[in-house]
């Protein structure tokens, strides 16, 4: 995709406001005061929206909480007059998060300019040789060390074949850097645009589509959702096999759903139209992005709602209304399409049943 057409992508993105979690105190008269520093839960430079994120990580249980530094106000600083009792959160390490993965810096050349979305191209020195690699370069002003290393986390947890694989990081200094297969092709969007992409007949798509829905059905076993589930974020090799990449808006699941945080990014024509009245992601609600990404197939890299803003786009499916079949597309696949666009989300088929669908149409 050339960069105007991924400009134009990224205006499409939207923030969401979430109100602010509150915090409970409860006091202990018998406590012993330490310096805040010491304690597990105080957060020393975390912004109020990467305290938000961090209270939501699945593996807090209910009542977790944390203490930060404001940002905005600097009175009353001589310290917490009550003790919080509430189980505490566990402090983030790098070494945890990054064991088994982080590589020295001089191991890593860059070989290309920085690209849309802080990915450039590379190679990482392995085994006394080089291998061409992507190489996603934190943007030091626009990330926080804790979003990057929540990437890092999600990338280590997600191993398969048809998601582009982790081969290494660099977090002990900045900027930080997350190093990921080379895929030859680039981005399946940018490909089905190309005069080579506009010659695949259908069969071939619909192979595209299976081996995604191969991913996905791996990331739903493991309660993981994209939530970025579109052509663009698809990569492809020499070979034409499809991995599923960028997982910066990759997230664990609790309890069979992700809650949108303050200021989120969505890719608005890619999301269901449940995410805005709820808030929050599920499987559901990739499998939604999923019968978008193969209308962008068998459209050859089409937007979806071509000629609507975000606002047509809303006022269009709250209207019940759906993207007709184009041109080319066979009924039995706009009728997958047409089930993943099921307006009820517990009525539509998960990945592991799309799968079947589409080896059998």
């Amino acid at each position: 995709m050339d960069g105007t057409e991924e400009e134009k992508e990224r205006s499409e993105n939207v923030y969401l406001t979430k109100p602010e979690a509150s915090e409970e105190m409860m006091s202990d008269p018998n406590s012993q005061i330490r310096p805040l520093e010491e304690e597990r839960w105080f957060f020393n430079g975390m912004s109020a929206k990467e305290a938000e994120r961090a209270i939501l990580e699945a593996e807090n249980k209910e009542g977790s909480f944390l203490i930060r530094e404001s940002r905005s106000r600097k009175e009353n600083e001589d310290g917490l007059c009550q003790r919080l009792t509430s189980p505490s959160l566990r402090r983030t390490q790098n070494s945890s998060e990054t064991e088994g993965f982080e590589i020295p810096r001089k191991f890593i050349t860059l070989e290309s300019k920085l690209e849309v979305g802080h990915l450039a191209e590379g190679k990482m020195k392995l085994n006394d040789s080089f291998v061409r690699v992507s190489v996603k370069v934190q943007n030091v002003g626009q990330s926080s060390d804790n979003s990057f290393l929540r990437e890092v986390s999600v990338r280590k947890a997600l191993q398969h074949d048809r998601l582009v694989q982790l081969l290494g990081v660099v977090t002990q200094s900045q900027p930080m850097l997350i190093i990921s297969e080379f895929m030859t092709q680039g981005n399946l969007n940018g490909y089905l645009r190309s005069d080579l992409g506009r010659q695949l007949e259908l069969v071939l798509l619909i192979d595209f589509a299976i081996q995604v829905a191969d991913g996905m059905i791996y990331m739903e076993e493991n309660c993981y959702v994209h939530r970025d589930l579109r052509s663009a974020n698809i990569l492809l090799s020499d070979t034409l096999e499809c991995k599923i990449g960028d997982f910066s808006f990759a997230q664990k699941l609790k309890d069979d759903r992700y809650i949108l945080l303050k200021n989120e990014k969505i890719a608005v024509k890619w999301t269901a139209p449940e995410v805005f009245k709820e808030e929050s992601h599920t499987a559901k609600s990739d499998v939604w992005s999923f019968g978008i990404f193969l209308m962008e197939l068998v459209t050859y890299g089409q937007s979806p709602y071509p000629g609507l803003n975000f606002a047509q786009t809303l006022d269009f499916l709250q209207n019940g209304l759906r993207m007709q079949c184009p041109v080319g597309c066979t009924e039995e696949l706009y009728a997958v399409m047409s089930m993943c666009w099921t307006e009820n989300p517990w009525s539509r088929p998960s990945f592991k049943q799309l799968r079947e669908l589409l080896e059998n149409r």
